[in-house]
């Protein structure tokens, strides 16, 4: 009987293009359950982040009879969330129910196209299995929609999926779903240094792609518009809404800021930490185009990682939940380096750090022991580029 079983458990399964042992499908389904059982348990509560602006924007959503509110500026969420909440609005739930599961639904995605990213780079599938299941089960990720009710899993879900195309060698496709991303949050230009250097060392990649970005989220503004929107105000919300987060050079993001001043002289550190921000990037572009590297996906999560935890630890005005994407590149980078999985540990440390400041307002961990494990970790992530860059090639 035991030994039947064992060898059931052993036997492959063929699903599309994919094959599983029976474990493994056992394992997916267990790390499901388990995610969603543990989003569930959240359900009921209600941060100030919806209490304050989602849950309103819900109910004026509903005064203006859902779909006629596209015509009306209601939040300062890019349309294409606007469009999202209008069709929530028309389910028989909750508003807190329906737009926590929502963006839920995105941790899956998410979870399943961190795992095919993975994947593409080793061609293991026990590591891409595995990489699902730690997304899925991250405190941050589960925190940040199921607790917190927040977007970053959706524009999260998109950008991995981007880089997923673009290691497959199919840059149009990529570009299409960065612009989506682009669509739902401005955080995902983040990660455009990283395509810029990639573009200098991929002859598939060409200039004009990057004009995909601008163009797809156009698109996604053009229902709006006929709705009755202006369209200048569209194109320029991100811009439009900018001053409402720099007056504070750090809002609980532990990073340079905790270490010198955080809410000292803003006017004139800010600025200052902005432009010494994209000189360092500039300084790690220059680099990487410099250095003759094979473009894989191994390189690719590294170095986008690197350029991640450079611009949330030295840009300020960063939110806690800003380092969302430099979580996932961790844990990938942590896998492919598993003696280097203290990395990822610290990052989400950081990030969730940072998550429990706001929502409760209580500090177990000091910002600033918080910012120094991150500066520790930007050292050892660069350090460890820098030796694999460097690495004498086989004659």
């Amino acid at each position: 009987m035991d030994n039947a079983i064992r060898e059931f458990i052993k036997k492959e399964v063929k699903i599309g293009k994919a094959e599983l042992t029976v474990l493994d499908i056992l394992f997916l389904i267990g790390v499901s359950i388990a995610g969603l059982v543990m989003r569930y348990s959240m359900k009921e509560y209600a941060g100030a982040d919806y209490n304050i602006f989602i849950g309103p924007w819900m109910e004026r959503i509903q005064e203006l009879g859902g779909i006629n509110s596209l015509g009306v500026e209601v939040g300062n969420y890019p349309p294409l969330y606007m469009y999202a909440f209008t069709l929530l609005s028309y389910l028989p739930c909750s508003y807190l129910t329906s737009v926590k599961a929502f963006f839920c639904v995105f941790d899956y995605i998410l979870a399943v196209a961190c795992g095919l990213l993975v994947y593409e780079g080793r061609k293991n599938k026990n590591t891409g299995i595995l990489m699902y299941g730690i997304v899925l089960l991250l405190p941050t990720v589960a925190t940040d929609s199921a607790l917190w009710a927040q977007v970053d899993s959706s524009y999260a879900a998109f950008l991995i999926i981007s880089m997923y195309f673009l290691a497959k060698d199919k840059p149009v496709t990529s570009f299409i779903f960065y612009g989506i991303s682009f669509s739902l949050k401005m955080q995902c230009l983040f990660l455009l240094p990283l395509y810029i250097v990639l573009w200098v060392k991929k002859k598939n990649m060409k200039i004009w792609q990057f004009l995909l970005i601008p163009l797809t989220y156009v698109v996604t503004i053009l229902p709006a518009w006929i709705a009755g929107r202006n369209f200048k105000d569209l194109l320029l919300i991100y811009f439009n809404h900018y001053g409402e987060y720099t007056k504070v050079l750090s809002m609980n993001r532990p990073n340079a800021y905790f270490l010198t001043v955080v809410n000292i002289m803003t006017e004139y550190i800010g600025g200052a930490g902005v432009w010494f921000t994209l000189g360092l990037l500039v300084c790690i572009m220059y680099y990487l185009v410099k250095k003759d590297v094979k473009v894989n996906v191994e390189f690719m999560v590294h170095a986008g990682l690197l350029i991640l935890m450079i611009i949330t630890f030295f840009l300020p005005y960063m939110h806690e939940r800003y380092g969302y994407v430099a979580d996932l590149l961790a844990v990938a980078y942590g896998l492919y380096n598993i003696k280097k999985f203290y990395i990822p540990i610290i990052a989400v440390a950081c990030s969730l750090g940072g998550y429990v400041g706001f929502v409760t307002g209580t500090f177990p961990i000091p910002y600033v022991v918080l910012a120094l494990g991150f500066l520790y970790a930007i050292y050892d992530v660069a350090k460890d580029l820098y030796e694999k860059l460097n690495e004498k090639k086989p004659v």
